[in-house]
């Protein structure tokens, strides 16, 4: 008996030691997954009520596990004849019956201590509530978090165009609720993307300082020795027929801007833009997708002069705020679904189609009892996103989490936690 309580020890010990922390981690990544996705759902709620929303940060987890096992034997010795060792052993009147009871224990323990940081503070909230830039929306783009027509209709807030006089002869808003909406933002955004809508890295000049001639730049050249320190720090040689080489203090950077492909958007909307906003360097793409321009290309193709593009984007706080909209439209009575036209299939990774389906944006379901993503209730109500792939929700909710690792900077996520939870 106590050769096998021996062999149960071991065998406890072996067990627990080869599972019990893979157990625990995989715990971990299973909760946090989960927590990261409900943190997402809940305030693209809250903001469908026009609430204001709020992020929490788990910033640190500590993990703790042991085990313990210990073994012994308890017995009870009977005497056949009463001793005077009182205590020691017991009468009885039956011989034989003395009894030996081997026992073992064995206890496992482990568990996370984990720390839930509040993300409400100027350090974060300043990225939050501030413009995506170009440069991000040109990685998620080039990555392919998700098709550009989906990702385009997260972050655009609106497409401006303006005629040679700097006068805005079209306004587009991307706003939902508005009645032209598909005729509007959607039709104008797909002829765009058709055109070749994508970014570029393309340089920028600031100019520091007013022309200057030689002589006045030897004399500042001892002020202007540590601007030369600076990155991007120039001096500009202004050439005119004529007239004597004139120079300029400039700082030269590089910034990212929205462009078109030249061949498409010629082909499709004729030459309507200026120069400048076509990409630069980029080969001829589908030269005979189109053989003559577009008579009427929609909104954008409305006069023939030369216009200029102005793409304002959104905030990451009002991106939930459009999709707020979406998940409100979507519960009224009559239910009104925005659908998404692209060359994908949201079931097949990466694979195109040969016709232009429309798919559901974001589908998110209240009070359904069916398997789901991830589901948060909110006054009284759950709402939840369902397992199935045939809308973009599952794109725009990785969107959605990078767009807001993005917007955590240094120090927005407090050292010392608002709440510990143990």
């Amino acid at each position: 008996m106590l050769a096998l309580s021996g062999a149960l020890i071991l065998g406890g010990c072996t067990s627990i030691n080869s599972s019990s922390f893979r157990d625990m981690s995989s715990a971990y990544r299973d909760v946090l997954e989960g927590y990261a996705n409900d943190n997402v759902l809940l305030n693209v709620v809250r903001a469908s009520k026009r609430m204001p929303v709020s992020f929490l940060e788990m910033p640190s987890v500590v993990g703790t596990g042991n085990v313990s096992a210990g073994a012994g034997v308890s017995g009870s010795v009977y005497s056949a004849a009463p001793t005077t060792l009182s205590g020691f052993f017991t009468a009885d009147n039956t011989a034989g019956t003395s009894s030996y009871a081997p026992n073992l224990t064995l206890s496992v323990n482990n568990g996370f201590n984990f720390t839930q940081s509040s993300m409400d503070n100027a350090a974060f909230m300043n990225s939050f509530l501030s413009d995506i830039k170009v440069e991000s929306v040109a990685a998620l783009s080039n990555n392919v978090v998700a098709p550009r027509e989906v990702l385009y209709s997260l972050v655009m807030e609106s497409i401006e165009v303006r005629n040679d006089k700097n006068e805005v002869i079209s306004l587009l808003e991307n706003n939902p609720n508005l009645p032209d909406y598909a005729d509007g933002f959607q039709k104008a955004l797909y002829t765009l993307i058709d055109a070749g809508l994508s970014t570029q890295l393309v340089s920028s000049k600031m100019i520091l300082s007013p022309p200057m001639d030689a002589d006045t730049l030897n004399k500042q050249f001892g002020a202007l020795a540590s601007a030369f320190t600076q990155p991007g720090f120039a001096i500009d040689v202004i050439k005119k027929p004529g007239a004597k080489d004139m120079y300029q203090a400039v700082r030269i950077g590089a910034a990212m801007q929205f462009c078109f492909n030249k061949q498409l958007s010629a082909a499709l909307l004729g030459h309507i833009f200026s120069d400048s906003a076509y990409c630069a360097n980029v080969g001829i793409e589908n030269r005979d997708k189109f053989k003559n321009p577009v008579a009427n290309a929609g909104a954008v193709n409305q006069n023939q002069s030369k216009v200029d593009l102005f793409i304002h984007l959104r905030s990451t706080r009002t991106v939930f705020d459009y999709l707020g909209t979406l998940v409100d439209l979507q519960h009224q009575n009559p239910p009104k679904i925005l659908s998404i036209k692209t060359n994908r299939d949201p079931a097949l990774i990466g694979a195109k189609n040969t016709s232009t389906p429309a798919y559901p944006i974001f589908d998110v379901a209240k009070n359904d009892r069916s398997k789901s993503i991830t589901s948060v209730k909110y006054e009284g109500d759950t709402y939840s996103v369902p397992s199935d792939t045939r809308s973009w929700t599952r794109d725009v909710l990785v969107t959605l989490s990078q767009l807001l690792n993005l917007n955590k900077v240094p120090g927005s996520i407090p050292a010392s936690p608002a709440v510990l939870i143990k």
